[in-house]
């Protein structure tokens, strides 16, 4: 029988080594793909990249439209903080000025940041810096107490409004932009510029509104917003498109900008109060008059930038989706008139190489198989026959196979035969052996109560374990037929109580030894197939272990709370690969056709151990011997409920 499954095993092995062989030589299908991998490689090395740039420029040109946008929210927000400053700046310099429209700015700014937090905090979009910017906006409230009180300088509020905006603007990381959207890139820089121009146009309003109050600090305040303002109009013209350079000159040299030029030239003296009043109210007017002005600029520039790189993004989707889809359908061409042209040769010769591999493989399974289950036979599988409308060799070579594969269907299912009634055989045997050890078993229990001569009912004991031991052979031969016996399961036994069940089915019982065992109370379905795998692994321990030396049983816990009973004997034990093997076969489901005779005791362990799921194990034991270890899964016992205590009498008056 080892012979046949060593040569088995090399059949299949040498099968597998042709069918890896086979996978390395191209088939015709194979041919006929290299033949067009050429055309579609060219196709793939020329689209993919393009259309991965295509998807970048899309992706960089939807950074740069959402950074517009941005910019568009924080310039509103910007504008409304420049107009707070510059009506501080005329409260603080105008005595006879209500606070009604500073408070009124002064909330406006309030519900414009917080507002704007929250849709930017909303959309994912706010980084540490902006979300830094927006919150010094909520510092201001100490510099706005102390100017509705009119206790702040002028030059303090100019810095602290300026330094916040300066903030918003580098918050916004227009410049330098990681993109490779060049136009993108150009638009955003000069956005930035715009920005900060912007700021010093307004900061050089409030400069008059300053200066009139206080010339000193507001000329040098004016020299400086001016000299910005018109560096940074500079480097916008240069860089923004040509319409929106044309718009931010026109305001730049509009009617507005020279008023505003016109009242730089007339400041009023520090001794004559009212002229410095009336320049105030007008510096603030014309001041506001140009801000609107910008504001409107800034918004339109803004927007073309935002829509424009919106527009770039579209089309390279467009583009992309295009080119895409194009060397998508003629890869999917190309592919189709493949499958169409080989189909014709390739698929008789197909069927024909599945149908032999489907009869090697069924063969192959039915000499190494290792099933070991309970169940009754699964159906013997039916091979379908080759259909073939072609009348050549090829045909005929269908023919032949179909053939081989009905000679291959018949054996198997004359194997599946054999070995069911090898188990029912097995199951008769042993059901009729257990009805004469019943009826032995009756008998000698009458000899027993009526003897009264002491040796020759120890003789009596004796032949009465020698039938227990027999019923335990006749159980393992309903174990190896497959067959369960129903009637023993009683009800849940305590672990103890089945170990000493197990003891009372042995030759050597004298010689095991039971140490400590946990009170548990097993299952009902587990109890007698326990006391039959305890029984056998308690032979093998006293068969395999000097007369002289004892098996010692005993039982912890695992880490994941299962029980695990040890067998333990102090014999000659088994050298590694033995172990190993049996280890193996404990774990492994195999036939007993195939199985040596000399294991049937671990055998019968294995199958019952599987078919409750316990884990069983051997080891070598220190000294020398075998020990072996049954773990029982913690939903098969529970611990053993205590007995009830009758209730103490309570004490009478007075009593201790």
């Amino acid at each position: 029988m080892k012979a046949r499954k060593r040569g088995a095993n090399r059949a299949g092995r040498a099968a597998n080594a042709t069918r890896r062989r086979a996978r390395l030589r191209p088939g015709i299908r194979g041919k006929l793909n290299m033949l067009l991998l050429l055309p579609l490689a060219a196709v793939l090395v020329i689209a993919v990249p393009f259309v991965l740039g295509q998807i970048d420029n899309a992706r960089s040109a939807g950074q740069t439209a959402l950074a517009a946008h941005h910019t568009r929210e924080i310039g509103g927000l910007i504008s409304e903080l420049q107009q707070e400053r510059l009506l501080t700046a005329a409260y603080l310099a105008a005595p006879t000025t209500s606070d009604s429209a500073l408070v009124r700015q002064q909330r406006t700014v309030d519900r414009s940041a917080g507002g704007m937090y929250a849709a930017l905090a909303h959309g994912g979009a706010v980084s540490d810096e902006l979300s830094a910017a927006l919150v010094r906006i909520g510092s201001l409230r100490e510099i706005r107490e102390n100017a509705l009180r009119r206790g702040v300088s002028l030059d303090s509020v100019a810095r602290t409004y300026h330094a916040i905006i300066g903030a918003l603007v580098d918050a916004l990381r227009l410049v330098p932009q990681r993109t490779s959207d060049a136009e993108g890139t150009r638009q955003l820089t000069a956005l930035e510029a715009l920005l900060r121009a912007n700021e010093q146009n307004s900061l050089y309003g409030m400069a008059l509104i300053v200066a009139a109050v206080s010339p000193e600090t507001g000329t040098v305040l004016l020299d400086d917003a001016a000299a910005q303002a018109d560096l940074s109009t500079e480097r916008f013209v240069q860089q923004a498109d040509v319409e929106h350079a044309a718009l931010v000159v026109t305001v730049t040299q509009g009617q507005e900008a020279r008023r505003i030029a016109e009242l730089a030239t007339r400041l009023p003296g520090a001794r004559d109060p009212g002229a410095g009043t009336a320049f105030v109210a007008d510096a603030l007017a014309a001041a506001e008059a140009q801000s609107s002005l910008r504001r409107i600029v800034q918004d339109r520039v803004t927007s073309q930038i935002t829509d424009a790189a919106a527009g770039r993004a579209d089309g390279a989707r467009s583009v992309a989706w295009t080119v895409g889809l194009g060397a998508a359908g003629l890869f999917v061409l190309v592919a189709l008139l493949t499958v169409v042209v080989s189909r014709s040769i390739a698929n008789p010769l197909r069927r024909l190489t599945s149908a032999a591999t489907r009869v090697a493989d069924l063969a192959q399974a039915e000499l190494v198989r290792v099933t070991d289950t309970e169940v009754p036979e699964e159906q013997v599988p039916r091979l379908s026959a080759i259909e073939l409308s072609s009348k050549d060799e090829l045909g005929d070579l269908a023919a032949a196979f179909n053939r081989v594969q009905a000679t291959a269907a018949m054996l198997v299912e004359r194997q599946a035969v054999t070995r069911r009634n090898v188990s029912l055989i097995f199951a008769n045997v042993a059901q009729r052996t257990q009805n004469l050890v019943g009826r032995q078993a009756t008998l000698v229990d009458e000899l027993e109560r009526d003897e009264q001569n002491t040796e020759l009912l120890e003789r009596l004991y004796r032949l009465d374990h020698i039938s227990t031991r027999l019923r335990r052979n006749a159980e393992n031969l309903l174990v190896v037929a497959g067959s369960r016996d129903e009637n023993k399961i009683a009800g849940p036994i305590e672990l103890a109580t089945a170990l000493r069940s197990a003891l009372a089915e042995i030759e050597d019982y004298q010689r095991v030894r039971l140490g400590a065992v946990d009170e548990l109370m097993l299952a009902s379905q587990l109890g007698p197939d326990l006391i039959l795998m305890f029984a056998e692994l308690l032979e093998n321990a006293t068969a395999f272990s000097p007369p002289e030396s004892f098996v010692d049983v005993g039982t912890t816990f695992g880490p994941d709370g299962s029980c695990v009973v040890s067998i333990v004997d102090h014999g000659i034990g088994m050298p590694p690969e033995r172990m190993a093997e049996e280890n193996h076969r404990l774990v492994q489901r195999e036939r007993l056709d195939i199985a040596p005779t000399s294991v049937l005791g671990l055998f019968v362990v294995g199958r019952l151990a599987r078919r409750h799921s316990l884990w069983v194990e051997l080891g070598a034991t220190p000294g020398g011997g075998v020990t072996a270890r049954v773990a029982i899964p913690p939903n098969l016992f529970s611990p053993k409920a205590a007995p009830a205590r009758e209730p103490e009498p309570a004490a009478a008056p007075g009593q201790t």
